[in-house]
């Protein structure tokens, strides 16, 4: 029995391998990309490591791609059987549960809620803290991530390894719960401990996207630019928040670089990447800029290879996305297939997804173009429950946005100025809105604060 940097517990002889253990915990905290490559040295090292194991087999289930399950599912009969064969502490045995829940039941809220308890035991169990909070954001519970990080906190300090990163996920709840300021305050603090705590550099992002503070959000990511590219797909994503704001001061033409050099430079299968690119070239044709056919034809090639795929559900919206905007009916048909199909079936958390919210809004995007009407008919009563596909409130806002215009489309003019009229209640406005007649008089007297800001930010 050995001990981690934290302290805890480790069922082991090989001191080498916790301490690679050690080295995947921060790099799993930091969102580098070097994650996956430490924990094979700690395998390598110690073949039976109970936790390394773990989080490699979350690490495959996370990713979201059906090649990866087998992986998740190996690590777990791995961890088992080194519990079988030497024991294991009780932390273990009950991480090995939340693992189990998930990659053989399906079930995503139980297997968050059982690392949830593993963190009341533990509250510096980083590994179960940044595990939790990650399936709860999939599942857009922010509610559940906020309550997790906040019971760990008062355990934490400056003289444990981690604490930076564990007050970035605290911000970044602070910010998904609606508590812009007090998150902007943590995130800042995060960085402050850990300067390479992307999560809550991101979380002052989307502070600054959501109240439109477009120039100094670019500023920021600036600064954090030595760092993103350690961090693979989240650092393409910090990229596609710079892009964001350039967006919102109406510079097209800068998005749409970024676009090309940093968010979707090669052809990848990252789901998290796949989304950064249809989310913001729907946004950039929102705005008038002709993206082109050969942008989409290479989202639509890597949609319809996993068209009759399981996979999340705001994964699987963007995979419609980018099929109806290529054109390619075939695949878009067998894509809303595969999701009824699924959706009848129930089987797991992101099945009952589809079923509550997934399957109809994918629906509406199928339908945008061709019938607008249709898909404001789907995507309205949609509006407040679309959270349970996941993600985050500004990666959400592309379906806010999608309901507008198919409003505006489908000549519901009056339905379209009380969306925007309650969108300027909730964040700032920015060239989008601007082009759409958001700046009526009505609308500045609904959100004061929020037109100030955008009349300063938008050139």
């Amino acid at each position: 029995m050995m001990r981690d940097a934290r302290g805890l517990d480790v069922t082991s002889a090989a001191p080498e391998a916790v301490a690679a253990l050690d080295g995947a915990v921060l790099s799993l905290l930091a969102h580098r990309a070097d994650l996956s490559a430490r924990l094979k040295q700690a395998v390598a090292l110690d073949p039976g490591l109970v936790p390394a194991h773990l989080l490699a087999g979350f690490g495959a289930l996370v990713a979201a791609r059906a090649e990866l399950r087998p992986d998740a599912l190996h690590h777990l009969f791995a961890a088992r059987a080194a519990l079988r064969a030497r024991g294991g502490t009780a932390r273990e045995h009950a991480l090995v549960q939340a693992l189990s829940a998930w990659a053989e039941a399906g079930d995503m809220a139980a297997s968050a809620t059982l690392l949830e308890g593993v963190l009341r035991a533990a509250p510096l169990d980083a590994m179960a803290l940044k595990l939790a909070h990650a399936i709860r954001f999939m599942l857009g519970d922010a509610t559940a991530m906020r309550l997790a990080v906040e019971s760990a906190l008062p355990a934490w300090d400056r003289s444990i390894p981690g604490y930076g990163f564990v007050l970035g996920c605290h911000a970044f709840a602070l910010e998904e719960t609606g508590a812009a300021a007090t998150a902007e305050l943590a995130g800042r603090a995060a960085v402050a401990v850990a300067p390479d705590d992307l999560w809550g550099a991101h979380a002052v992002a989307h502070v600054m996207e959501r109240e439109g503070r477009a120039r100094q959000g670019l500023a920021w990511i600036a600064g954090l630019h030595p760092g993103l590219p350690e961090s693979g797909s989240f650092g393409r994503h910090l990229h596609w928040h710079a892009a964001l704001f350039h967006l919102h001061l109406g510079q097209a033409d800068a998005a749409l670089a970024l676009f090309d050099r940093d968010i979707a430079a090669l052809p990848c299968e990252d789901v998290r990447d796949f989304a950064n690119a249809a989310s913001l070239l729907w946004r950039l044709e929102a705005q008038g800029v002709s993206v082109g056919a050969a942008r989409w034809e290479a989202l639509a090639d890597l949609a319809a290879r996993r068209a009759d795929e399981p996979g999340l559900a705001f994964i699987d919206l963007h995979h419609v996305l980018a099929l109806a905007a290529a054109g390619r009916r075939a695949a878009l048909a067998m894509k809303l297939e595969a999701m009824q199909r699924r959706a009848a079936a129930e089987v797991d958390s992101q099945a009952r997804v589809l079923a509550l919210v997934g399957l109809p809004a994918a629906r509406a995007i199928a339908l945008l173009r061709d019938d607008p009407a249709e898909a404001v008919a789907l995507l309205l009563p949609l509006r407040h429950r679309l959270r349970a596909v996941g993600g985050s409130e500004a990666q959400r806002d592309l379906f806010e946005r999608m309901l507008i215009e198919a409003a505006l489309r489908a000549g519901q003019k009056a339905l379209g100025a009380a969306l925007l009229g309650d969108r300027g209640a909730q964040r700032a406005l920015g060239a989008w809105e601007d082009q759409r007649g958001a700046m009526s008089p009505a609308r500045t007297q609904s959100s004061p604060r929020a037109c100030q800001v955008t009349r300063l930010e938008v050139a």
